[in-house]
């Protein structure tokens, strides 16, 4: 007698990678999710004029260990920016290159207005000090030290004011999309590590290379999208399948692998983080060259509504027709998320044409997310929930049992692979042993 399939709800990252491995278990796996094509958050769509439109402003860290695993970056055409910033000091650009690329520019660096030399030496401390660190998640990071903000991490340090606004804010202000910095420092330490250790990148086709690269390993039919689970199957205190367009689907497990709010609705658990944070990534085309590079840059005055333009089209130039440049210009915060798009459109567009020093920009698309991510507040990682929950059969992926990022994404549906396989034992399937692409 065939046995239940494994039901995963959910197709983003955790999902498909919990799925993926499942299958290359020898379990039979049903992937049923909600919206009509797979990535949850990583999402990427034709614009009708030929621009790759990102779901929000991603790039994706190639040293990410679990990335790493998973997917072959390379096959997916990855193109890195260059290492370092731009930072708008409300006249002019000033480049910031990571001196362990561009050894050549330690000069110009250290003499940069930006901040002080004192605070460039605490900067590359920091940057030896995290380079050594062990860490394979931002869990790991937060977790293996005093967990602070980031904020009370580098004045701890010593780091000036100048630094903290000019660069701190503004820089991992945008990844954690917390200009406070009131988010834990682990954010801090492990992208510093991952920067360090390799680059940021885009895929030829936008970030929905990622999920669709997971899945391409699953059989046909695996996945059935513009299929929302409706509700869990629990009888007793195990996990027996799901309900779906009115029907229970019997599941041999069931993987609950929704965004953050949508599993704490289907499952009650209320150590599933629902305090989200959110951005607005509004994309600007031009037919001139905006003359950045590859270079992030980034709003050093806290005065502009745009706290960084990322240069999508000269990273990866698919991400524009020929002749055209796109740049993804991103704000943050409530305001941001509040105001509407035209509004938006209207305040990127003059913050984006004052930073750049060009005219020639026009709205190609405004993005709101207003869930990105959830708060990862000090001292959070150690309150998240496991892979397992104490429901038999019943198994979270999710980056909410592990962090708020790509890499905890796919290394939350690794554990929950695993969780699964130790809930309900060995399938008759044959097991691969060196899955990954290391």
């Amino acid at each position: 007698m065939a046995m239940d399939p494994v039901v995963v709800v959910g197709g983003g990252l955790a999902g498909l990678t919990a799925a993926r491995r499942l299958h290359d278990l020898g379990y039979p796996v049903r992937v049923f999710e909600a919206e009509p094509e797979i990535g949850g958050r990583v999402r990427t769509r034709r614009h009708p004029d030929g621009f790759l439109i990102d779901r929000g402003f991603q790039i994706l860290l190639s040293a990410y260990p679990a990335l790493r695993r998973n997917v072959d970056l390379e096959a997916i055409g990855a193109r890195p920016f260059d290492s370092g910033a731009l930072v708008w000091t409300g006249k002019r650009r000033v480049p910031l290159r990571n001196p362990w690329r561009h050894p050549r520019g330690i000069v110009r660096d250290i003499t940069s207005p930006v901040f002080g030399v004192a605070d460039k030496v605490r900067l590359a401390r920091w940057g030896v000090e995290t380079s050594r660190a062990p860490w394979t998640t931002i869990a790991e990071a937060a977790v293996a030290t005093d967990d602070r903000s980031i904020l009370g991490e580098l004045r701890a340090m010593g780091f000036s004011e100048a630094f903290l606004d000019r660069f701190a804010r503004p820089f991992w202000g945008g990844i954690t999309l917390d200009r406070s910095l009131s988010v834990s420092a682990g954010g801090a330490r492990f992208t510093t590590k991952m920067f360090l250790e390799g680059d940021a990148v885009l895929p030829r086709d936008g970030v929905a290379a990622l999920p669709r690269a997971i899945a391409a390993g699953l059989p046909a039919g695996t996945i059935e999208t513009s299929t929302p689970v409706e509700a869990l199957v629990i009888e007793g205190y195990r996990a027996t399948g799901v309900r779906v367009g009115g029907t229970t689907v019997p599941a041999a497990a069931v993987v609950v692998a929704t965004d953050p709010p949508t599993a704490a609705r289907l499952t009650g658990f209320p150590t599933i983080p629902t305090d989200g944070v959110g951005c607005v990534t509004v994309y600007l085309a031009s037919g001139t060259d905006p003359g950045i590079g590859t270079l992030l840059t980034i709003d050093g005055t806290g005065r502009q509504a745009v706290n960084h333009i990322a240069p999508l089209s000269a990273v990866q130039p698919a991400y524009a027709p020929e002749g055209q440049h796109l740049l993804a210009a991103v704000l943050l915060g409530e305001e941001a998320v509040s105001r509407d798009d035209d509004d938006n459109a209207r305040v990127a567009l003059e913050s984006a044409r004052e930073m750049l020093q060009l005219e020639d920009l026009r709205v190609v698309e405004v993005v709101p997310v207003p869930f990105a991510l959830y708060r990862q507040v000090p001292g959070i990682h150690r309150r998240l929930p496991d892979a397992t929950t104490g429901v038999e059969g019943l198994v979270l992926a999710s980056d909410a049992t592990v962090d708020a990022s790509v890499n905890g994404a796919i290394t939350s549906g690794e554990d929950a692979a695993h969780a699964v396989r130790m809930t309900i034992g060995d399938n008759l399937g044959s097991e691969s042993s060196s899955w990954s692409l290391d």
